[in-house]
């Protein structure tokens, strides 16, 4: 899955780019001192914790940790690959990609191949036409969404390699066709890269499933993929208000009406993966899902996703029986007022319970309960406001609220352990990484006690020194590290000090292997000079020996 691309553009990409205008195109920042902040769009936060240094063109996270440079952040905000960050940043900056970019074979072929097989069903959507006129679907909408049809035998007309089709969702594991006969719904990525697709049955009495969706592969993952996000990303940008619905013509039919900032997940719930990428790119979440019973479930549960980040998110209420596509088509303007006046959670959370039957309501008032839990932690006064108004609201203790919900904790992923990184060692890479200072000796990457030390002291020594800026670019998983010692607070004299100390370090090493006595004097000598901060005293004796 990996592209290549130019090292040289990407030093001078990173050279060109001001880090600051490129994170100002998603976030409001602040100025202070030398520096700016603003809340962190990975994690929640009420008091900013997020730091953008023009000086070293790099952005650190002392909340959840995150960091790297220009490339890295844009590659997490909008849930990139790496060479759709680097080519995002360039058009962002105004500047040309080279032409020297080249793509890994296999992800361009099938890419190719799914926007060929889109434009193929597309034109062969005249077939049925009387389907998209009874669906009240506009041929603006069709195009906008590559809307299909899959005649049998298309297999033989798209001429398309098995295993490309087959990663493509378009044959079977057996080679048969997968969707021939079914109306067609391309599934674009974030990017606007073709990479699945959705298949409608067009029998009204079938055995058959309704829809059906390409399996998983390496480009889709039903978990990080939302329908209509490329069509709709600029929209929710400008307005920072996204509108979620369940179905595909949900998503289609709210475009027709002039709603251009609404998603859907993948025919799955939404799932917490969909609410960290609507997070970054919206500030006002409205779920908008079916009138019935099983809608205000899913209202419920994606709620708790959206509060589990700290994001309190609004509900539209639609009636009974309705579903957005349906009530876009009877109604528009009925549609529309929905649409203008969300309800925050907690007053449609109020307004259900009011309706239901009394056997019903403690139930339900418990899964609300459970629901806002989160907010204990991360915003007691909301928490504290919304635990007062159902208590008036149903004449019910507070305490018996509080009793019914869960305690919500920030858990790290299972399986990893913090190692705090020593002092010493930070200081020492951050010297080496700003080049303050020049080794004399090479050191064993297997003296250091932090992992990530020796990995960036190895690759460093093992490779012609870059900026650091590239190291982040080339070693993402390294970014935040990175950009953490870029960011820790050392003097000059403290970096030499740290220095000294690691150099002590592998001396000592060096001296348990020596028998000759001499040579032993010799070496302690020095290590007891690089103890007192005395670097030139190591140099001097290696000039020595090598003269």
């Amino acid at each position: 899955m990996g592209r290549k691309i130019p090292h040289s553009f990407i030093q001078e990409l990173l050279s060109r780019v001001d880090i600051v205008d490129i994170v100002s195109h998603y976030l409001t920042l602040k100025q202070v001192g030398r520096n700016f902040t603003a809340l962190c769009p990975f994690h929640a936060e009420r008091t900013p914790s997020f730091v953008v240094s023009p000086e070293k063109q790099i952005f650190k996270c002392f909340g959840c940790g995150v960091g790297g440079n220009a490339i890295t952040f844009v590659e997490k905000y909008e849930n990139l690959s790496f060479p759709e960050a680097v080519k995002r940043v360039a058009e962002l900056a105004g500047i040309e990609l080279p032409s020297a970019f080249s793509e890994d074979e296999k992800v361009t072929e099938v890419e190719e191949a799914g926007l060929t097989a889109a434009k193929y069903f597309h034109s062969e959507l005249h077939q049925i036409s009387h389907y998209l006129e009874e669906r009240g679907v506009s041929q603006i909408e069709a195009e906008r969404f590559l809307i299909g049809f899959a005649p049998r035998g298309y297999a033989r007309k798209l001429n398309i390699k098995t295993e490309v089709a087959k990663e493509l969702g378009l044959l079977n594991e057996r080679g048969k066709e997968f969707f021939a006969e079914r109306l067609i719904i391309p599934i674009f990525s974030h990017s606007g890269k073709v990479i699945a697709f959705a298949g409608r049955t067009l029998k009204k009495e079938s055995s058959l499933p309704k829809y059906v969706n390409s399996p998983e592969s390496s480009l889709f993952k039903k978990n990080s993929t939302l329908y209509g996000f490329y069509q709709a990303k600029e929209t929710i940008m400008k307005e920072r208000k996204v509108f979620i619905v369940e179905g595909y013509f949900d998503v289609i039919s709210l475009h027709q009406l002039g709603v251009r900032n609404c998603v859907a997940p993948m025919g799955t719930s939404l799932t917490e993966n969909h609410v960290r990428i609507i997070k970054r790119y919206a500030e006002k979440p409205v779920l908008m899902f079916d009138g019935d019973k099983a809608g205000r479930k899913a209202t419920l549960r994606s709620a708790g996703l959206f509060l589990q980040k700290g994001v309190e998110p609004f509900v539209i209420r639609l009636p009974e029986e309705e579903d957005p596509d349906s009530l876009s088509r009877k109604n528009p303007s009925r549609m529309r007022e929905l649409l203008s006046s969300p309800l925050p959670f907690i007053d449609w959370s109020i307004l259900v319970a009011k309706e239901l039957e009394e056997t019903e309501k403690p139930t339900f008032l418990r899964e609300v309960a459970q629901v806002v839990a989160p907010l204990k932690t991360l915003n007691p006064f909301i928490y504290k406001h919304y635990i007062s108004k159902l208590s008036a609201e149903f004449g019910i203790e507070e305490s018996w609220i509080r009793l019914n919900s869960y305690t919500f904790r920030h858990r790290k992923e299972e399986g990893t352990v913090e190692n705090p990184v020593p002092p010493h060692e930070k200081a020492f890479l951050r010297a080496l990484l700003e080049g303050k200072f020049q080794l004399p000796l090479e050191v064993s990457p297997n003296i250091f006690v932090s992992s990530e030390v020796s990995r960036v002291y190895s690759i460093i020594r093992n490779s012609e020194f870059q900026d650091p800026t590239l190291l982040q670019a080339e070693f993402p998983e390294l970014s935040s590290f990175i950009s953490e010692v870029l960011f820790s607070d050392f003097s000059e004299e403290e970096m030499k000090m740290a220095v000294c100390r690691i150099l002590c370090k592998e001396l000592e090493r060096r001296l348990k292997k020596l028998n000759d006595f001499k040579e032993k004097k010799e070496l302690k000598n020095l290590i007891f000079s690089l103890r007192r901060g005395n670097l030139n005293a190591l140099t001097c004796a290696l000039s020595r020996t090598t003269n």
